[in-house]
């Protein structure tokens, strides 16, 4: 755990590799997260290179980006926690090309355990996947 001891709370330059929001990964998701109100969000329109069936994202990826913007939403909230335990539900496919809205936040905190929720939705509001996070703190600032 010291190896993040330095780093500033989710300022992307100093995670340049992360395969969800490094900027310097070539084959990176390279979200781009940004706070509303009890919220944190992100957009991200899949090229190709993420398909699983042809034309469709793979759900792996699916379940990335959900991993990704519920840990943003304990980072907006000033504490450092890793997945422990998350439940995704795919609800529709997503679609090679489709602009996908990303959105999570905390629902509880209690002792090392931060407990979220993140969706993706397509932007007419069409639910893709859920999913039901628990989070350890590793870290808080």
């Amino acid at each position: 755990m010291s190896i993040w001891k330095d780093m500033a709370l989710w300022d992307t330059k100093d995670v340049p590799m992360c395969f969800g929001c490094g900027r310097d990964n070539t084959i990176g998701l390279k979200l781009d997260f940004h706070q509303e109100g009890e919220s944190v969000r992100a957009e991200f329109i899949p090229g190709e290179l993420y398909q699983g069936w042809p034309g469709v994202v793979h759900g792996g990826l699916i379940c990335t980006m959900l991993d990704e913007v519920i840990g943003y939403a304990a980072g907006y909230q000033g504490l450092y926690a890793v997945t422990v335990k998350m439940e995704v539900c795919y609800r529709k496919p997503a679609m090679i090309g489709q602009r996908l809205l990303l959105c999570a936040g905390v629902k509880s905190v209690s002792g090392r355990t931060v407990v979220c929720d993140g969706e993706i939705r397509l932007e007419d509001g069409t639910l893709i996947a859920e999913a039901h996070s628990e989070l350890r703190i590793i870290r808080t600032d």
